[in-house]
């Protein structure tokens, strides 16, 4: 601390700048050298290197639509607005109730980040009881159809399950969640964790706390106001930061070139 108000003092009587260090990129996937290069603190615990060991490229299948990938980069932009000063930024995405398309939201924003050359990825299924994903990093019975970016995001996107010390902590699943983030965080600028429904799964909203952030994921013509409202009670109750919604699935009421000439 005396060292930095020195050198203020210094770039004060000389009226330039203190010069910064420049911040070195992590890399894609976090080497064996990192690993082993973390405190010995994080390494004693066993379960948190087994779940790094876990990480798996994620899959793509195909390009997004124009309008997909034009709606990810708006949610990216609000994203990032929202949280300046996270790195890497980590945001769980969930709904109310199932089937509102939470997976493929999430894959869709993790590929459209992973398109960014400067940009790393990690996905984390946090679905205990019904994985959106194989072990393998396919998508599983509650991923549906996610189209990907092309073999470009494969090398900059990672997929993580649910990493079994979470969901034998039970209650202190959010404290263990953030260890396991922590642990594999520096080797990436995002981590997205795919959550279950808030009304159905007693662990989404506490494994909230684990995030800087959560989207909640609304599917449209569908979620009702009070579903809606009593799932983000339950999220910041939990200790959650509720960032906002995501319409999923709108149907425009009239043609599409009509919308864009309003």
């Amino acid at each position: 601390m005396t060292r930095l108000f020195d050198a203020l003092r210094k770039a004060r009587s000389g009226g330039g700048p203190v010069p910064l260090a420049p911040v070195p990129r992590p890399s894609a996937f976090p080497t064996q050298e990192a690993r082993a290069a973390r405190p010995a603190l994080e390494l004693a615990s066993l379960p948190i290197e087994a779940a790094c060991r876990s990480i798996v490229p994620l899959p793509a299948v195909g390009d997004l639509p124009a309008d997909v990938a034009k709606e990810m980069s708006g949610l990216r932009v609000r994203l990032e607005a929202m949280l300046t000063e996270r790195m890497p930024r980590v945001v769980m995405f969930l709904a109310s109730q199932g089937g509102e398309g939470t997976s493929t939201l999430t894959a869709q924003f993790a590929r459209s980040l992973a398109a960014d050359p400067g940009l790393r990825v990690l996905l984390v299924d946090v679905h205990a009881r019904r994985p959106a994903y194989n072990p393998d990093g396919s998508p599983g019975d509650g991923a549906g159809s996610v189209p990907g970016h092309g073999t470009v995001a494969v090398a900059r996107a990672a997929l993580m399950p649910l990493p079994e010390a979470v969901v034998a902590a039970g209650g202190a699943a959010p404290q263990v969640m953030r260890e396991v983030l922590q642990a594999v965080g520096a080797g990436y600028d995002w981590i997205l964790l795919d959550g279950p429904p808030v009304l159905e799964s007693p662990d989404a909203a506490l494994l909230g706390q684990a995030a800087d952030g959560v989207v909640v994921v609304v599917q449209a013509g569908r979620t009702k106001r009070p579903v809606l409202a009593r799932a983000v009670d339950l999220v910041s109750r939990s200790g959650g930061r509720v960032l906002g919604t995501v319409l999923n699935r709108r149907r425009l009421e009239i043609p599409e070139f009509i919308y864009r000439r309003i």
